[in-house]
C-alpha cells in the first residue's frame, strides 16, 4: 500500500517524522487507546471486558474510565457497562461533517497516477449520474477528451457502472432506463452484472465510452459505509490490464480503502 500523510484542514501542518518522535502525554495516548478498543467492540462493556481488551489492572483502568465519564466521552450504564458517550460521538460527528473527498482524494489519486503513469480519476454522484470532480493526467501523451466536470454514462462507463453496483437501485434505475431503452430485459441484465461488479469489487471497461481506452474503478465509502466516490484508473487498452490476474487493480483497492478510512469507514475489509 503507498502510504501518504495528508492535511485534512486548511492550516492543518502535517506532523514532520521529528514531531512523531519527541516526547508526548504518554497517559493520553494510553487513554486514547483505551477509547478506540472500546469503540471496535459495537457493544457496552464491563470494565473486566475492558481491562481484558486493554492488558491493564481493573484498578488503574478505573481511573481513565471515570474521567471519561466525567467529560462525556464514556456513558456508564445502570448495569455498570461501559459505551460511547455523546461527546465523543458529537465530536466525530463535526470531524466528518468537514471531511472533503476532493481535498483529501488529492494525495492518494497523485501516489497512484506516480505509481502506475496511468490517468486517474475521482468520480461522484451528481443528480445526473457520475461525473469527475478531479481529474490527474499521466505523462503519456493520450488526449481523453474527458476533464474534471465532466459527466459520463452509468451504464458504459466504469464509474458508473460502480456506482450502479453500490447504490440502492432507486437511485440509479432512471437514468438506466434512459439509456437502457430496450425493455426489462435489457435492464435486469445489466444489474445481473452489476452484483457481479459488487462481488468482485471493481468494475472495468475496455473501449465502450471511448475506442481503444480501458479503465478500471473502485469504490470509496463513507462513514455510513455508503459509496461516496469512485477512483478510476484510464489507460490505452494496450498498457492498461483490466484482467482479473492484472496487478493494477489490488493497488488501487488498497488506495481506496485507505482513502475511505481517511473519510471514516470502519470496516478493515470492503471487498468481499
Amino acid at each position: 500500500m503507498i502510504q501518504i500523510n495528508e492535511t485534512r484542514r486548511e492550516g492543518l501542518k502535517e506532523m514532520t517524522t521529528n514531531d512523531l518522535k519527541g516526547h508526548g502525554i504518554q497517559s493520553l495516548e494510553l487513554g486514547l487507546d483505551i477509547l478506540k478498543k472500546i469503540a471496535d467492540q459495537d457493544k457496552p462493556l464491563t470494565i473486566t471486558e475492558i481491562a481484558n481488551l486493554c492488558g491493564m489492572s481493573k484498578s488503574k483502568l478505573h481511573r481513565y474510565l471515570t474521567s471519561f465519564c466525567r467529560c462525556g466521552f464514556l456513558a456508564k450504564q445502570d448495569d455498570l457497562r461501559y459505551s460511547l458517550g455523546t461527546e465523543l460521538i458529537l465530536l466525530g460527528l463535526k470531524t466528518s461533517e468537514k471531511l472533503d473527498v476532493k481535498e483529501i482524494s488529492g494525495p492518494y489519486l497523485t501516489a497512484l497516477r506516480e505509481r502506475l503513469n496511468e490517468t486517474v480519476a475521482l468520480a461522484i454522484w451528481g443528480e445526473n449520474g457520475p461525473f469527475f470532480l478531479r481529474w490527474e493526467e499521466s505523462n503519456r501523451a493520450v488526449n481523453l477528451g474527458i476533464r474534471a466536470g465532466s459527466q459520463v454514462s452509468v451504464t458504459r462507463s466504469a464509474p458508473g457502472k460502480l456506482f450502479a453496483a453500490y447504490l440502492p437501485q432507486s437511485r440509479t434505475l432512471e437514468l438506466v432506463k434512459r439509456e437502457l431503452p430496450n425493455g426489462e430485459l435489457e435492464q435486469a441484465a445489466f444489474y445481473n452484472e452489476m452484483e457481479e461488479v459488487k462481488r468482485k469489487g471493481y468494475a472495468v471497461t475496455q473501449g465502450t465510452l471511448i475506442p481503444g481506452i480501458s479503465a478500471i474503478s473502485c469504490p470509496v465509502f463513507g462513514q455510513n459505509g455508503e459509496i461516496i466516490a469512485a477512483i478510476t484508473v484510464v489507460g490505452l487498452i494496450d498498457t492498461l490490464d483490466v484482467s482479473e490476474n492484472s496487478e493494477t487493480i489490488p493497488i488501487i483497492k488498497e488506495q481506496c480503502l485507505s482513502l475511505s478510512h481517511s473519510l471514516g469507514y470502519q470496516k478493515k475489509f470492503s471487498y468481499v
